[in-house]
């Protein structure tokens, strides 16, 4: 008898899966029936059922936005906090790395950090009785744009007053307490080595307004605009200020290429300096070409104010212009390099810079232009300016004041930017007047049509008199005349005196109607407006709104206003 074996799983008929059919394979039969039925089932157009969508995401953002002090405080300390604690523990893995290369004391470690702090919020130095305050600004800016980039991302989806309030506050506590460690760190450090802690009132309004400006920038021109509109405030002062640093923006960058041409240009003297040195291995050549990259921002503004007309002093004894120039020796520094030791009669030519940038920052923004955006322009741009060259200025040990002279860049920036500003209102100006000149001659003509129309009156034929009448007997039939004129005013001024009621009511009804209908056309075009605001962007009904009774959302995304270039 044969020995019975099981059948292998593959082989067995009765294992096989039926052959599915091809509807099921590829995605046909009820599946895609129901879904083609649920997407019959949405009639809506793409269009609103994208809305529908963002506004839920809306929806979602509000409902996680703290209503609470505690709340606000908490997750605003988290949006600023994050920033600063990611400079400090760079700060702290540099200073161990270095303190490792070098074979230092771990003892140093308070006195870097402390120091760095210092450095990073463009705070003075002082170090074996020598005050630096002129210091490199691009730490600085790197601090600056961490701040401002955590800033944007807290209000770009939403953001209420009281939250602008508590973030304000937490901008400039954190890092305050911060530098106050710092402080508290090198006045210890003091005892031991030979540093000192720097001033606190020269301290404190140089890293306030380090962060201030973070601030200012990260909440962007949208959030500006929604913010005057709910003050009052024309939003097109808000794009004024843009075109003002516009301007700015575009000088320090010529600034900065002038400083970079003329720091290839002394490469000889480069090699001079670093000649000075008596022991200069590779590394001590690395970061000295380090620290020249660090100042190099400090150059742009210190070129732009010259490109301006203004100044540039290194101590008292080095005077740099576009006209003349007095320079001593310089600190043994590569960038130094970068100052000419004699300025050639054609460098005046250059004047034609700033000029150039104003137009440009005009030109992009020109149907905008009047003589008030010109003046807010202009402010704008002296602030800004008077805070970058306060920011690059400072004291170089024994040298004295290094920077561009302060009163003579700020008001020469601001006078090219008013010039400029005013020719282009000017110019706007005249042509609006042009444009209203050439249009009265064509209404002109229709003029005394319309007048000799509403001059024109049909005569009455009841009053009309025959000619034959007047030829025949003129005495007798005016006579018969006055006579029957009397005789037909008679009832007529009966009918008038029953009719002046009426007639006098109707003037009354008519402007009623006329006002109702113009109110409801009024409201009409105002509910249109706001519809067709809401329409074209989602995010300005997420700006504005009451999450509570008393507190109204003011958002980046409200009434975009777009700017016409």
């Amino acid at each position: 008898m044969a020995k019975w074996t099981p059948m292998n799983k593959n082989t067995s008929p009765q294992s096989r899966s039926s052959a599915r059919p091809r509807a099921h394979v590829r995605g046909r039969g009820d599946s895609a029936e129901h879904s083609e039925r649920g997407h019959r089932r949405d009639r809506r157009d793409p269009a609103q059922r994208i809305k529908g969508v963002e506004s839920d995401k809306a929806r979602a953002r509000r409902a996680q936005a703290p209503t609470t002090l505690r709340g606000r405080i908490r997750r605003m300390l988290i949006v600023v906090g994050v920033p600063n604690l990611v400079v400090v523990l760079g700060i702290l893995v540099v200073a161990i790395a270095a303190l490792l290369l070098t074979s230092s004391p771990s003892a140093w470690l308070p006195t870097i950090v402390g120091e760095a702090w210092m450095v990073f919020n463009l705070a003075p130095i002082r170090a074996g009785g020598i005050d630096v305050g002129f210091i490199p600004v691009l730490p600085a800016l790197l601090l600056a744009w961490l701040v401002g980039r955590r800033v944007r991302a807290a209000v770009k989806d939403k953001a209420s007053i009281n939250d602008l309030i508590v973030l304000s506050v937490c901008v400039l506590l954190v890092p305050l307490a911060l530098t106050v460690i710092a402080w508290l760190m090198l006045w210890d450090a003091g005892k031991v080595y030979d540093v000192s802690p720097p001033e606190l009132y020269r301290v404190l309004p140089r890293m306030l307004l380090l962060h201030a400006v973070a601030l200012i920038g990260g909440m962007g021109p949208r959030l500006w605009k929604a913010l005057a509109k709910r003050s009052g405030v024309p939003r097109v002062f808000v794009d004024a200020a843009q075109i003002g640093l516009s301007y700015l923006g575009y000088l320090f960058a010529a600034g900065f290429i002038l400083a970079v041409v003329l720091w290839g240009v002394g490469w000889t003297r480069q090699s001079e300096m670093l000649a000075e040195y008596p022991v200069l291995n590779a590394l001590g050549t690395a970061g000295l070409f380090l620290l020249s990259v660090l100042y190099l921002p400090n150059a742009a503004v210190a070129a732009g104010a010259v490109l301006s007309g203004s100044e540039l002093h290194i101590g008292e004894g080095t005077s740099v212009s576009l006209f003349s120039g007095h320079v001593v020796p310089l600190p043994p520094l590569p960038l130094a390099a970068a100052v000419p030791p004699s300025i050639s009669s054609w460098a005046a030519v250059l004047l034609i810079v700033p000029a150039v940038a104003a137009v440009v920052a005009f030109y992009r923004r020109r149907a905008l232009v009047s003589f008030q955006v010109a003046l807010v322009a202009t402010v704008t741009g002296a602030v800004a300016a008077l805070v970058a060259v306060y920011g690059v200025s400072g004291t170089l040990g024994v040298y004295g004041y290094t920077g561009p002279e302060i009163w003579t860049a700020v008001g020469l920036s601001c006078l090219w930017c008013l010039v400029v500003g005013c020719a282009f209102a000017t110019a706007q100006a005249v042509t609006a007047w042009r444009a209203r000149r050439a249009a009265a001659p064509e209404a002109a003509p229709e003029a005394p049509t319309e007048t000799e129309e509403a001059v024109h009156t049909p005569v009455n034929a009841a009053n009309a008199v025959p000619v034959s009448a007047l030829l025949d007997d003129a005495p007798d039939t005016a006579v018969a005349a006055e006579s029957t004129t009397e005789t037909e005013t008679k009832p007529e001024d009966d009918v008038d005196e029953d009719s002046e009621p009426e007639a006098e009511a109707e003037p009354e009804a008519e402007p009623e109607v006329g006002s109702d209908a113009d109110a409801e056309v009024i409201d009409a075009e105002v509910v249109e407006s706001d519809e067709t605001e809401g329409d074209d962007e989602q995010p300005v009904e997420e700006a504005i709104e009451e999450t509570e009774p008393e507190e109204e959302d003011v958002s980046e995304e409200e009434d975009e206003a777009p700017s016409k270039e």
